[in-house]
């Protein structure tokens, strides 16, 4: 791998070690803008689905059509980020993404907003996400050294939870005071400070040397070793379990917010900014946990035991306060579990298969979560919010703990 230029010769000590890198720097002050912005419009977008429609299966429908292109394209879009320069994938990307977020604002400022609508965007914005995750995790190591891969995920990971305070706490405000339009607005002009971040970077392009093999072949090494590869499997396993059962508890907190706790704006946007303390306090924690333990598969094993503990009780309180607080800890234990993943997935995929195998790990939560948002929502229509948690609750738990006792080289990861 080529030298990363602008990087420190020595950099200091602790997971502030990505700050001291100028391309990191840049990166994380513009991609905090650009999250906060994002999720902005998923909470809007998720208010505006159940004030269209008042249906659960809707939200699920939604979150489906945008996980259906990642779904198709995610594993291909990983041979592209192997062979093409991230960086340009990424500006590409954001680009696209501004002019979704702007046209979404128009239909709703000129009141000709309908379901169908969000459902087309999502599907265009999943199409963009496919090539987009992958591209954003590959990246990472071009900015800072090896050395600092690990800091730098976490980091990461930090900033993208920071984003899930702001974002919502702003869209709460947005949404009572001027509406779900201005929202997008907003979203769409976050995505200036990323586009213009990427154009300032230094970054030596990397030499590719799979341009003389084909799309094909590559995409079979890199299901190949994923396949086979004894943590690398299980993780992603793992990860999909998770994805599909626990992080779509958040697709029902419109309808949770609405029915069960008779808080429909504020509520939700209580419970989504609860969700990002949850998270923010999980980079912090697996920050802390790196330096003083070695045994991240047993961080892994111990969060994926706990979050559906705490999801089926969080699925039978009808108190805002108590909600909100069950909600901040599941969002720290499905946080610790993604960030301790990743971080150890990506400790041990080599450089030239790392777009083919963190196109997988984006697939779990891209392409694959959103049907099991499909299917929660249509159970939920049936037998309620509450009930349908729970059933994820559970049957996740259940799953998750097979998993870890079929892996013991996953428990043993250090």
């Amino acid at each position: 791998m080529s030298t990363i230029l602008s990087a420190p010769s020595r950099p200091p000590a602790g997971i502030l070690n990505t700050l001291s890198y100028p391309n990191f720097r840049l990166y994380f002050i513009t991609q905090l803008i650009s999250f906060s912005g994002t999720w902005m419009q998923k909470v809007a977008s998720g208010w505006l689905v159940f004030y269209l429609t008042h249906s659960e299966l809707w939200l699920g429908l939604i979150a489906c059509a945008a996980g259906l292109p990642a779904l198709l394209l995610s594993p291909f879009a990983g041979v592209v980020v192997d062979r093409f320069p991230k960086r340009q994938i990424i500006m590409a990307t954001q680009t696209a993404q501004m002019f979704l977020a702007l046209l979404l604002a128009a239909l709703v400022f000129t009141d000709m907003i309908q379901v169908w609508h969000i459902v087309l965007l999502s599907l265009l914005s999943g199409t963009l996400d496919a090539l987009d995750g992958p591209a954003r995790q590959a990246f990472i190591v071009e900015m800072v050294d090896h050395d600092n891969l690990s800091n730098g995920i976490m980091l990461n990971s930090i900033m993208s939870s920071v984003a899930r305070i702001f974002g919502p706490t702003l869209a709460g405000v947005a949404l009572v005071q001027w509406g779900a339009g201005w929202c997008f607005f907003l979203n769409s002009m976050s995505f200036l400070a990323v586009i213009a971040g990427l154009r300032a970077m230094h970054i030596a392009e990397h030499k590719t040397e799979h341009r003389s093999v084909s799309y094909r072949k590559q995409f079979i090494e890199g299901m190949s070793f994923s396949r086979y590869h004894p943590t690398i499997a299980p993780l992603l396993l793992l990860s999909t379990i998770s994805s599909v059962f626990f992080l779509n508890m958040m697709t029902l907190m419109p309808a949770f917010a609405d029915v069960v706790l008779h808080s429909p704006k504020e509520g939700y946007a209580m419970l989504n900014a609860a969700n990002g303390v949850g998270a923010v306090c999980a980079g912090l924690l697996a920050s802390w946990l790196h330096k003083r333990t070695k045994k991240r598969g047993w961080i892994v094993s111990t969060a994926a035991i706990l979050t559906p503990i705490g999801i089926g009780v969080f699925a039978s309180t009808t108190n805002t306060s108590v909600a909100t607080l069950l909600v901040a800890l599941c969002g720290l234990g499905i946080i610790l579990q993604f960030v301790t993943m990743n971080t150890l997935i990506q400790s041990q995929v080599p450089d030239e298969f790392r777009g083919r195998v963190m196109s997988l790990y984006t697939l779990t939560f891209f392409g694959i979560a959103p049907f099991g948002a499909l299917a929660l929502g249509f159970i939920a229509s049936a037998v309620g919010t509450p009930s349908a948690l729970l059933l994820y609750a559970i049957i996740g738990g259940i799953l998750s703990a097979t998993i870890i006792w079929r892996s013991p080289a996953l428990r043993r990861l250090a």
